[in-house]
């Protein structure tokens, strides 16, 4: 039997999607037709064409499903956030409005959860978990990636990121929690002190846990790799070269990078 949710599905409210969540800047500005860069660097990965079957599992305000729809995919979302549903089905009509029929392939919408999806064996041609990861307890993540791999076609594709990087948390947050203290700013010794909604964050992974676990749960073939899609711009120069530097090159990205993708084959 699958084991109750632990976090409330009420802490993942509209204050949370409009204040806290990553992208929702670009969200209120157009209601999901702007990506932000993590969901650009998610969708770049997707390979997404007419015809293919998606499902975006933790689906969030929709950003995804909408872009799905542009490429007349056929795609369904699934939260187990009655806000995070509402939020979805206002950027979903919003590009309907504008787009009609003839350009937009309408997503479908469902209140769920991950660890017991609503959908036969074999039904979907890529899975998104997209910032659901470190939301779920290690049992529940490990259902929820089950799930996943049952629902995908033989061949089928699972997208995953995740972030923090525990590996960032534990070794890199430190120096540059030193760092910054130079410089005059003091930040709390747990990095997660840093966010309003803290609680929401139970199960950080590094690349390493995160690969032996897609492993685990039936995946023949994967891939996890660090990369930072930001640009750090609004950093002074020269801080702005060694944010960059320091979570791109080899040897040192490992703590420093703190967003963890990963491809899985079924």
């Amino acid at each position: 039997m699958n084991p109750p949710q632990i976090i409330s599905p009420a802490t993942y409210s509209k204050e949370y999607f409009l204040t806290e969540s990553d992208g929702w800047a670009e969200y209120l500005a157009g209601k999901g037709l702007t990506l932000p860069p993590r969901l650009q660097a998610i969708w770049n990965y997707l390979d997404i064409r007419p015809g293919l079957r998606i499902l975006d599992v933790g689906c969030g305000r929709g950003e995804i499903l909408v872009h799905c729809g542009l490429q007349n995919a056929h795609s369904v979302g699934i939260d187990y956030s009655l806000a995070a549903l509402e939020l979805a089905r206002a950027s979903i009509g919003e590009i309907f409005k504008t787009a009609g029929n003839n350009c937009f392939r309408t997503p479908s919408l469902i209140l769920g959860n991950a660890q017991r999806l609503p959908f036969s064996d074999n039904t979907f041609d890529r899975v998104v978990m997209s910032d659901i990861v470190e939301h779920l307890y290690q049992n529940e993540l490990e259902f929820a990636l089950m799930e996943a791999h049952r629902v995908l076609v033989p061949g089928g594709m699972l997208l995953v990121h995740t972030m923090p990087n525990l590996w960032y948390y534990r070794y890199g947050y430190p120096l540059f929690r030193s760092v910054q203290r130079l410089r005059g700013v003091r930040l709390p010794a747990d990095p997660r002190e840093r966010y309003r909604f803290r609680e929401v964050h139970v199960n950080e992974q590094s690349p390493r846990t995160l690969g032996n676990t897609l492993s685990r749960m039936g995946f023949s073939r994967w891939r996890v790799w660090l990369y930072d899609y930001r640009d750090y711009a609004s950093y002074p120069p020269l801080i702005s070269f060694a944010m960059r530097l320091l979570t791109r090159l080899p040897g040192v990205k490992q703590i420093f990078c703190d967003d963890i993708f990963a491809i899985a084959c079924k």
